[in-house]
Formats: structure tokens, C-alpha cells, sequence
């Protein structure tokens, strides 16, 4: 019997990632053999993000792209786009399989039986009564050097713009054994650097009792059980630093000198609109702490512009503040007004226009902070991972430095998935390059 063929494709975070990956792994076991997305398969399996209208966009362009390439094969749409809006999938003619992010763990069940339907079949449940974190095991993250450990899940926080909260439902935190299994496995299949994900990552341990009962613990436990582990943490929201976890990212050799904590908007004003649970003077303070505690370190943050009520001079003033801060780099988007979330009512709606405009200076301003920063090492040598990605100009293997700069390096093509040491030998505008100077063993 001839195998089936099956094609993935993720849109949005890296908690997506590792749920397509999850999605992946039930499929092989189940006897289907994995293909690129452009090629003919049988099942095309889409995981959607809904973060903004675009992203919503990009998912329904997927799927209509799926279709096109094979228009027999069974289409399936998964994830925070379904959740909040099915029925405007389920519209697309030719989808056969709408699941909820509760829902696509169990995507092999619901497959069955396959075969082209009339009408699509919705399976989308009340994520936000969902208690507890569904296990989700992986053994591979095929196509990646570095593995994405996902450890929580759902916000309880209700930013204003942020339909978040109502696709992943209420925080729920995944069992630390669990997560030390994971690690272990990931680890034994041979990937160097586990970078931890969530979507309130700092808020894990908040719903767990026993001796691990936040991010820090959990870290500490990662560490002491593999002493070559190499954790990189993605976002964590600035209120959640507290002592014990400070201590841990700006002292740790194992935990990567790079941060990313989002800021939003860099006037008090936006920030309160927004339902930001601190002001400017806070975070400027967590920022030049952690800096001045580990001198090396990238951080990173987001920036909406555009948010309704943000005034010519409340945005030169948020500019001023944001060019003050010693960051490394700045995630620009514009205010996406999401129905479903207060800010999309808010009055003061900024045009089009003036939110592209702020949006560009935003990111000159990213440009400017990226090249600053790494021109701080040039003749550095830095603790970096040999990723198996090339440099386009050169065609040089990639090391992605512990403070997340991509080194291009020569006569390193044996080396990938390998821990080094490289030196920064020059600094362009628009790349970094350098040579290792010896592996870590």
C-alpha cells in the first residue's frame, strides 16, 4: 500500500513551532511520510496565527494556497485563527477540517476518516475552560539546529489590543518532570541550545504547587540536571522579573546573554490605554539593571505604533524614551485593530498612513540599534552555536552568538550543531562576520 503523503505549515510564534512539530511527529507514527509544503500531498495541515489582522490574512492564504496545489487533498486549518473565527474558514471552499488549539494534539484522530467533505468539519471547544496544560511529547525538532521546549501556555493578562488570551485561554503551566523529561530527550537527540516557550512565560509555576513553582526554579532545575545545557529564554513580560530570576539571567553561563521584554509603547499615556501593567520609569530601570549586571547582553523589545490616542507628540515623546534605552533591537508593528478587543472601540483611531510613517522611523531606529550593537564586539570572541542555515552573500555557515548575533564564519560546514568560540572579525551594516577560534567540547 503506497504511503500517503502529508505537508505542514506554521504561521506565527514559536509556541506554534512546537505544536506543529507535535502535529508532525503524530503523523509520521502514523505512517505518513513528510514533504515539503510546495509539493503534492494528500493532507495539508496549516497551523494559523491570529495575533493581527495580517497574520489572520497570511493563515487564509495558506490554506487557499494548499488547495491550489493539490485540490483533491484533504486540507486541514488548526490553531488561534480557527479558535476565534471558524466559521470565516470554514467559507474557504475546500477545507475539510477546522481544529481549535485544544484540538489539533489530537489531529491523527480526527482525520479519521479521510476523505473530501461536503461541509468542513469544526471541532473548536471553550478554550477558556481549559484547567490544565495537555501533554504535548516531541523527540525531534526536524529542519532545526536549536530545539523550542514549550513549557506554558494561555495569558491571564488583557492588554486592550490582544485577542491572545481568548485563542489560548487562561495560563496553565506544564509539569516540571515533564519538561526535564523533554529536555532530557531533546538533549539525547543531540541539540546543543533549548530555547523555552510560552505565551506568558514568565508567568510559569504561577497555577503549580511543590518545590517548583516558578520560571526560575525551573531554570535552576534545567541547569543542575545538564550541566552543558545551553537555555534561551523567549519573551518575558517586564513585570516578572523578580530577584531570584534576575540573578539567574545576567549570571548563569548556561542561560544566553538575550532577552526579549516587551515594552509596547515608551509613553505612560499608550501604556495605561493598553492595560500595561507598568510606566516607562519601570522598565527603564529593569533594563539598564540587567545591562549593567551582564554588560553583554542583547535585549530585545516590542514596539505597536499607532495605538489609538497616540498623538504626533505623545510619539516623538515615546521615540525620545525608546532611543534612550539600551537595547539591542526593536519587533516594530503597527496597531491592528482586532474585533473582539477593547482597543478596537478605543476613539482616536490613527489612520493608515500615519501608522505606516511611525512604523518606518521605528525601524530605521531598530537599524541604527542592531549596528551599534554589534559593533560593540568587533575583536570579541563570544560563546556561539554552528546553526545549519548559510549566509546568503558569502555562503558561510551561520554561529548565532549566546546574545543573539549571527556570525558568518568560514571552514565551519563540519561544525554545525557544534558549541564554539568565535571571534568578530568585521561589522557591516547588514551582516557580522568572523572566524572560530576553537570548538567547546
Amino acid at each position: 500500500m503506497k504511503k500517503k503523503k502529508a505537508a505542514l505549515y506554521t504561521l506565527g510564534c514559536k509556541l506554534n513551532q512546537f505544536e506543529t512539530m507535535f502535529m508532525q511527529e503524530q503523523l509520521e507514527k502514523s505512517g505518513y511520510i513528510i514533504v515539503p509544503f510546495k509539493d503534492k500531498a494528500d493532507v495539508y495541515v496549516i497551523n494559523t496565527c491570529t495575533v493581527t489582522n495580517k497574520a489572520d490574512y497570511h493563515s487564509r492564504m495558506k490554506i487557499r494556497q494548499a488547495i491550489e496545489i493539490n485540490p483533491e487533498a484533504f486540507i486541514v486549518a488548526a490553531g488561534c485563527s480557527v479558535q476565534i473565527d471558524p466559521l470565516k474558514l470554514a467559507k474557504i471552499s475546500g477545507v475539510d477540517l477546522l481544529l481549535g488549539n485544544c484540538e489539533k494534539g489530537g489531529l491523527i484522530k480526527y482525520l479519521l476518516p479521510m476523505g473530501k467533505r461536503r461541509l468542513p468539519e469544526i471541532r473548536v471547544s471553550n478554550i477558556s475552560q481549559e484547567k490544565k496544560i495537555r501533554s504535548q511529547f516531541i523527540n525531534h525538532f526536524c529542519g532545526y539546529t536549536r530545539a523550542f521546549l514549550k513549557i506554558q501556555e494561555g495569558c491571564n493578562q488583557r492588554c486592550s489590543y490582544c485577542i491572545v488570551p481568548k485563542a489560548r485561554g487562561r495560563s496553565r503551566s506544564a509539569d516540571a518532570e515533564v519538561i526535564f523529561k523533554q529536555a532530557h530527550t531533546l538533549i539525547k537527540s543531540g541539540y546543543k541550545e533549548l530555547v523555552l516557550t510560552g505565551i506568558h512565560l514568565g508567568r510559569y509555576g504561577c497555577d503549580l504547587e511543590g518545590e517548583i513553582s516558578t520560571l526560575a526554579d525551573l531554570l535552576e532545575g534545567l541547569i543542575a540536571g545538564h550541566k552543558s545545557i545551553r537555555l534561551r529564554l523567549s519573551s518575558i513580560e517586564p513585570t516578572e522579573f523578580t530577584p531570584v530570576l534576575k540573578k539567574l539571567v545576567t549570571q548563569s553561563s548556561h542561560i544566553c546573554a538575550h532577552l526579549h521584554i516587551p515594552l509596547q509603547s515608551g509613553d505612560d499615556y499608550i501604556l495605561q490605554r493598553m492595560h500595561r501593567p507598568y510606566t516607562c520609569a519601570f522598565y527603564k530601570d529593569l533594563i539598564e539593571e540587567l545591562v549593567s549586571k551582564r554588560p553583554q547582553i542583547a535585549i530585545g523589545a516590542d514596539i505597536m505604533a499607532g495605538f489609538p490616542g497616540e498623538t504626533e507628540e505623545s510619539f516623538q515623546k515615546a521615540f525620545a524614551f525608546i532611543e534612550s534605552l539600551p537595547l539591542a533591537y526593536l519587533h516594530v508593528f503597527s496597531f491592528s485593530p482586532r474585533p473582539g478587543t477593547e482597543a478596537a472601540e478605543l476613539p482616536e483611531q490613527i489612520d493608515g498612513l500615519t501608522k505606516r510613517k511611525r512604523c518606518a522611523l521605528l525601524r530605521g531606529l531598530s537599524k541604527r540599534k542592531i549596528y551599534t550593537f554589534r559593533k560593540r564586539f568587533l575583536g570579541s570572541i563570544l560563546p556561539a552555536l554552528i546553526l545549519g542555515q548559510k549566509d546568503k552573500e558569502t555562503a558561510n555557515p551561520i554561529a548565532l552568538t549566546g546574545n543573539y548575533i549571527k556570525v558568518a564564519v568560514p571552514g565551519a560546514a563540519n561544525l554545525v550543531n557544534r558549541q564554539v568560540e568565535v571571534r568578530v572579525t568585521n561589522v557591516l551594516e547588514d551582516k557580522t562576520l568572523g572566524q572560530v577560534e576553537r570548538e567547546v567540547l
